[in-house]
């Protein structure tokens, strides 16, 4: 009877051990399935993305509606219209919040200094007639090389799943918290403002690029003609849901501090400064 209570104690401390870190496994893998499916259909919002801007003179603002028609599909759950507008309006809140940023790689700033010409006040990169031109910038780059669209698109995918938000932010951000966990501090600390806002959120940095032939002239005052600010805030923002009989987008939630070090989540503290 003895020895049947020491087995007993002892599968229950081996209980106790391992069921907080196979439930970390279970949960991480969970959302990384889901990060992964956000990676596809940001693949696919970047190309629809670099399509319009390819026949719209690289128009930044077009390209972010496009995105938000691509990228619907992440909040899209039936396929009603009301839905499916629900999905672009709550798209296009992340876009106004700074959680989605286009950047044109391509044409360059060195290209329309050097390739532009003047068209009715607009610094214009030509796009007729490349066969026969044969101008190149400073650094060699050709004008049919500036009239390949470049474009990166990062996107802030908010993490759903419990714990492993929390675990993430902990780990990236590389923040200290004096109170609570003196000296504790993350892996890496990320140096980008856009990936350091998403982790502050509860949300993991995704990027996807594309490239597309110019179809229209690059203008500069298109490339640069943006909604968004550009980098993800550091400061809490909700997570969005949107009334499909009024197309209303509002907070659904504020996300845990992912930041906050308590019970088996806390991350081991060093030993000084």
């Amino acid at each position: 009877m003895l020895l049947h209570r020491r087995h007993t104690g002892q599968s229950m401390v081996e209980f106790i051990i391992v069921t907080p870190v196979m439930l970390l496994l279970l949960f991480g893998a969970l959302q990384f399935a889901f990060i992964y499916h956000a990676k596809t259909l940001l693949n696919y919002a970047a190309f629809e993305a670099a399509r319009i801007g390819a026949v719209s003179n690289a128009r930044v603002t077009e390209m972010e509606n496009a995105f938000a028609r691509g990228m619907a599909a992440i909040y899209t759950h039936d396929d009603t219209v009301e839905n499916v507008i629900c999905a672009r309006e709550t798209i296009r809140q992340e876009i106004t919040d700074g959680f989605v940023n286009i950047e044109v790689l391509n044409p360059t700033p060195d290209a329309f200094s050097d390739l532009g010409v003047d068209v009715n006040g607009e610094t214009v990169i030509p796009n007729d007639n490349l066969k026969y031109r044969y101008q190149t910038t400073t650094g060699g780059l050709t004008i049919q090389d500036a009239n390949l669209l470049k474009i990166r698109v990062s996107y802030c995918y908010p993490l759903y799943v419990p714990y492993i938000n929390r675990v993430l932010g902990i780990m990236l951000t590389n923040d200290e918290d004096p109170v609570n966990c003196p000296y504790c501090k993350g892996a890496i600390k990320s140096s980008d403002a856009f990936e350091y806002g998403c982790l502050k959120n509860g949300r993991f940095p995704i990027n996807a690029q594309a490239i597309v032939r110019m179809q229209s002239p690059a203008i500069l005052s298109a490339v640069n003609s943006k909604m968004s600010p550009g980098a993800a805030t550091t400061t809490s923002k909700p997570f969005y849901q949107c009334d499909p009989s009024t197309g209303t987008v509002s907070g659904s939630m504020t996300p845990e501090d992912i930041t906050t070090r308590t019970g088996f989540w806390t991350l081991s503290k060093q030993t000084g400064p």
